[in-house]
């Protein structure tokens, strides 16, 4: 005759069977504890960039690509092309300056090391826009007696160690509080009345036949700083490409050469390189 199976014993067999693993509901843990950490850090940066984040929590990019897309369709975030904003303001709202430099961070210091190294000699008079990328070019100049032109505050700031070895041009204007930028008739004046071998430039979006930006105050002092530059140099990480701001900057086929990242799509710089411009890529 057969033992009937205790009723008591049934139900704890069938609670443990179901019960997850101590691993799984520590992978769970942990997991969820990473994704709290970016939503702090994006509260406090207003951006993160999933090659920082890769690297901040040793995980693979399509972890970080999961955990990017869990918190958006929490709302907690949006996701663009290289990581991640905080989802606030009005569509097409300017980020701040300070949102800005902790996107692709890595990504755009090995964009202007390359165009330091590549496009700066001895004795050259350039132009620094006053974007995240370009004024990082500043620590990675090698050349001497080189005169650098801007109207960016952080470029500034990026010159002050190396007084000694550089000239320093500023322009006067309306200190925008934005991008930490000077702006205005009188930014524009300046740069009419000066000259250039390069201009470096960055901007907000490049759409196939022009490169855009966001601010007409901005772009008025960048197509003064142009005329000023006998070529210009532009540098964007790939999170640019297919991005069309509030209006036209510069035509693409004004445009010497631009630098970019790896993850530019390849039939986007086939197109560039069509038109005349000069494509270089830092890996």
């Amino acid at each position: 005759m057969l033992t009937p199976f205790p009723a008591r014993a049934y139900t704890e067999f069938i609670v443990t069977a179901t019960r997850e693993p101590p691993t799984a509901r520590a992978g769970k843990a942990l997991t969820e504890e990473r994704r709290a950490g970016i939503g702090l850090l994006l509260s406090e940066r207003g951006a993160v960039s999933s090659e920082d984040l890769a690297e901040r929590y040793s995980v693979t990019h399509m972890t970080i690509y999961r955990d990017l897309k869990a918190l958006e369709a929490r709302g907690v975030l949006h996701m663009v092309r290289g990581g991640a904003i905080r989802p606030e303001g009005p569509a097409g709202q300017e980020p701040q300056y300070t949102t800005k430099r902790h996107v692709n961070q890595g990504v755009k210091e090995r964009i202007a090391m390359l165009a330091a190294a590549r496009f700066i000699t001895d004795d050259d008079i350039i132009i620094l826009e006053g974007g995240t990328t370009v004024s990082s070019m500043v620590r990675h100049i090698k050349a001497q007696n080189v005169t650098v032109i801007t109207n960016g505050l952080e470029t500034l700031n990026e010159t002050t160690p190396f007084l000694q070895s550089m000239h320093i041009i500023a322009c006067g204007g309306l200190l925008r509080s934005v991008s930490h930028t000077l702006v205005g008739p009188q930014a524009q004046n300046f740069f009419a009345q000066h000259s250039a071998k390069t201009l470096f430039l960055g901007a907000t979006g490049i759409i196939a036949t022009s490169i855009t930006d966001q601010n007409l105050l901005e772009i008025q002092v960048k197509q003064a700083m142009i005329k000023a530059a006998e070529r210009t140099v532009l540098l964007v990480d790939s999170s640019k490409f297919g991005l069309r701001s509030l209006a036209p900057l510069i035509p693409i086929n004004q445009v010497h050469a631009i630098i970019t990242d790896a993850g530019a799509p390849a039939e986007d710089l086939r197109a560039l390189e069509e038109q005349g411009v000069q494509v270089i890529v830092a890996e």
